[in-house]
């Protein structure tokens, strides 16, 4: 007896996976293209690559520039909240991402050694092999409508500091930020 409910156990279970769906197939691997390079002095490609997107809850619209850091995964644009009431607040947003020891970016200053108000917004800790980590530091710049105005002849130079004593120097073209204020108006 003990053997036949061993039988029909073992056929039962053989019957009922069988009767399951076969393993789906693997989708194959989407081709990313690489979007075409943009002319970052060209003011109408520059607008045309840039977004906004309404907040009917906050009463605002919320406008951002194309990436244009040298490398990916890091970021670097400029941003901007405008109310219905015409308040309009922009910042300078930064991703680094690197490996290493933290550098724990804390300072930033423009060209003339003016001290930028930044703000870190995330600190990230990736994968790690034996002793070397990759890290990304989220940070803002808030900036001033009339300090961007006085950079859109000459672009905007950045040099963001940490407490390892690293240093990441960033340049936002004359076009790009002259582009960034036409969107606002």
């Amino acid at each position: 007896m003990k053997l036949q409910k061993s039988v029909v156990v073992a056929a039962s279970v053989l019957i009922l996976s069988a009767c399951g769906a076969p393993p789906p197939k693997p989708n194959p691997a989407p081709q990313v293209v690489a979007p075409p390079k943009l002319d970052l002095n060209d003011s109408e490609a520059v607008a045309g690559a840039s977004s906004a997107q309404r907040d009917e809850y906050n009463k605002s619209t919320h406008y951002v520039g194309p990436n244009i850091a040298e490398k990916h995964p890091d970021q670097l644009f400029i941003r901007a909240w405008k109310s219905d009431i015409g308040r309009v607040t922009y910042q300078i947003y930064v991703t680094i991402n690197y490996s290493g020891v933290w550098r724990f970016y804390n300072t930033a200053k423009d060209a003339r050694s003016n001290t930028l108000d930044l703000a870190v917004l995330t600190r990230n800790l990736g994968p790690c092999q034996r002793n070397d980590c990759s890290h990304s530091e989220h940070l803002e710049i808030d900036v001033t409508q009339k300090y961007l105005e006085e950079n859109m002849q000459s672009g905007l130079r950045v040099t963001v500091s940490g407490k390892a004593g690293e240093e990441k120097v960033f340049f936002i073209p004359p076009g790009y930020i002259k582009a960034f204020l036409s969107l606002l108006g």
